[in-house]
């Protein structure tokens, strides 16, 4: 029989195994994650997609319902409501932030409206307490897309913990990384319970019903992943406040060349993560020079920043998936030729559909790396900034 051996030259490798081969890691996470998020109880996945199916599906969100969201997101965040057979209704963003505009939900919603799922991208909070109004008011439930934002706060309050479900994920782009991995945070004990049961077969979480009482499937995080996660998050807390603080420090500073501003916040006490790095570039201040021609300059300085229009994609309501959906025989079966005709009749959105031709800029930079630098180096991303900016004459010309 053959053997393996492992010979791990950093201790800190072998602590993580050693922290793996004990029992319960990922029910110790769970509770140091909900305690650091001040949400009533988490629970692990090993996605942040399966955390919001699970979410969507203990919600009861099926065949024939309607979900409002965000044509600006990743496609995963539109998948798990299509896969449910439920409409994803999209509201248009706002050209400010990109996010949701709360203000178009209200009109949004139908007596088939079975949740609101906003997305707060890259460590920028969207209008919560606002979207939070509209949901109490019509009594609908708000399942909150935080996989990418981590920590960021609205009032002193985290979000993902807003609605009735926060979903976060541990993906290798986020902040807080365990290569992948999710969490489902929840105050609600009963729909707690459901969610702890779907992602575990349908298990009873409780175990005071036998067998699988619940729906379910397997979304369960691994003892490996949870071991993972827990060292990460001891150097997740200290990089997290770095990278609050040098961002703050560059938008500060940044935004005092004239021309560049700092991306809008809905509350003025709102705490961005800055897993994304972004300003508002007006190409009017700089001789007419285009946002990703100043990124260019700025990258031949060293400086990782690209320019453009605010656009995650060319938006979710756009892609392939979405009318092999609208065309599948279950779609076909739950919602009328009707329905299905004014939905794709509704699938136009003038704010995303016109980031390029209403000539709104920005700069930005994922942040996980750059900005975990020193004091010195986030004084040298400035000074190649104020350089660029000074000679953008040449740029015009060349």
């Amino acid at each position: 029989m053959e053997r393996t051996i492992v010979i791990f030259s950093n201790p800190k490798h072998l602590s993580a195994i050693t922290c793996c081969l004990r029992a319960h890691v990922v029910y110790d996470f769970e509770k140091i994650f909900a305690a650091a998020m001040k949400a009533g109880q988490a629970t692990l996945t090993n996605g942040g997609t399966t955390a919001l199916r699970a979410s969507l599906h203990c919600l009861g969100i099926g065949a024939g319902d309607e979900v409002i969201t965000t044509p600006h997101t990743f496609v995963a965040t539109i998948n798990v409501i299509t896969n449910a057979h439920a409409l994803p209704v999209f509201v248009d963003i706002d050209p400010d932030t990109g996010c949701i505009d709360a203000d178009l939900i209200e009109d949004a919603i139908t007596e088939n409206t079975r949740a609101i799922l906003p997305v707060h991208l890259a460590g920028f909070p969207v209008d919560i307490e606002k979207i939070m109004t509209v949901a109490r008011k019509h009594n609908i439930p708000v399942v909150e897309d935080a996989c990418q934002s981590v920590f960021a706060e609205v009032n002193g309050k985290k979000v993902g913990t807003f609605g009735a479900t926060g979903c976060i994920s541990f993906q290798e782009w986020k902040s807080l990384v365990a290569g992948e991995g999710g969490a489902i945070l929840c105050s609600d004990k009963d729909l707690m319970r459901r969610c702890k049961a779907f992602i575990n077969n349908g298990r009873d979480p409780l175990g005071q019903k036998s067998g699988y009482p619940y729906p379910g499937s397997n979304h369960r995080m691994t003892e490996f992943q949870a071991a993972v996660l827990t060292q990460q998050y001891r150097r997740f807390l200290t990089q997290a406040a770095i990278r609050r603080e040098n961002g703050a420090y560059l938008e500060t500073e940044l935004t005092k060349i004239p021309g560049l501003s700092p991306r809008k916040r809905y509350t003025p006490d709102t705490r961005f993560t800055y897993v994304r790095f972004e300003l508002d570039y007006d190409r009017k201040c700089f001789d007419n020079v285009d946002a990703a021609t100043f990124a260019k300059a700025l990258r031949a300085e060293g400086i990782p920043l690209s320019g453009g229009p605010r656009r995650y994609s060319g938006g979710c309501h756009k892609e392939g998936m979405l009318e092999e959906h609208l065309n599948s025989r279950g779609f076909q079966k739950v919602f009328s030729k009707a329905r299905l005709a004014d939905y794709r009749a509704s699938l136009k959105l003038p704010v995303m559909d016109n980031l390029t031709a209403n000539n709104r800029q920005m700069l930005h930079a994922d942040s996980k790396i750059p900005f975990l630098g020193t004091r010195k180096e986030m004084d040298q991303i400035i000074t190649a900034f104020k350089k660029v900016a000074a000679n953008t004459q040449k740029l015009a010309k060349a």
